[in-house]
């Protein structure tokens, strides 16, 4: 499965179709094809893509202990996964000023299995947060993250 593709059909699924369990089975799919480092990667600079989009037009930055702490208390999150959340969109936002972390040092920090729930997480946080932000639906900033993938791929 390509990464363009495993990226567009894992996002339509869990936002637009809302059956995250299909989403999930997608991108199992592109870890056996791919990895799970390169997935990960797919995911963070989806994430960044997102992010580069919400500051580009707000032109403000987010406080992410402000933000993650909301989450928390909306619910949205799980207290046991603000560190994981925390790490994995500091990444992103690294990529998205044109810093890019190593993949593979989160690995070894994070382990497979939370490397790729996190950076799912954050690409689902990251999309929620940007079309907040800018006031626009998560579908059409999901259109805008997936053009500009498949566009840099």
């Amino acid at each position: 499965m390509d990464l363009p593709v495993m990226l567009r059909e894992s996002l339509e699924l869990q936002i637009l179709d809302q059956e995250p369990e299909r989403a999930a089975t997608t991108i199992g799919e592109g870890v056996a094809a791919h990895g799970a480092v390169v997935v990960a990667s797919v995911l963070l600079e989806a994430t960044a893509v997102a992010l580069r989009r919400m500051v580009s037009i707000t032109d403000e930055p987010l406080d992410l202990a402000e933000l993650v702490s909301t989450l928390a208390i909306d619910g949205a999150i799980p207290d046991h996964r603000i560190e994981l959340l925390s790490e994995i969109l500091t990444a992103a936002a690294a990529t998205a000023g044109g810093i890019r972390p190593s993949v593979d040092a989160l690995l070894t920090r994070l382990g497979d299995q939370d490397l790729l729930f996190g950076s799912w997480l954050g690409l689902l946080t990251g999309l929620r947060v940007a079309s907040l932000a800018i006031e626009v639906t998560e579908s059409e900033i999901l259109e805008d993250v997936l053009l500009a993938f498949e566009l840099d791929v």
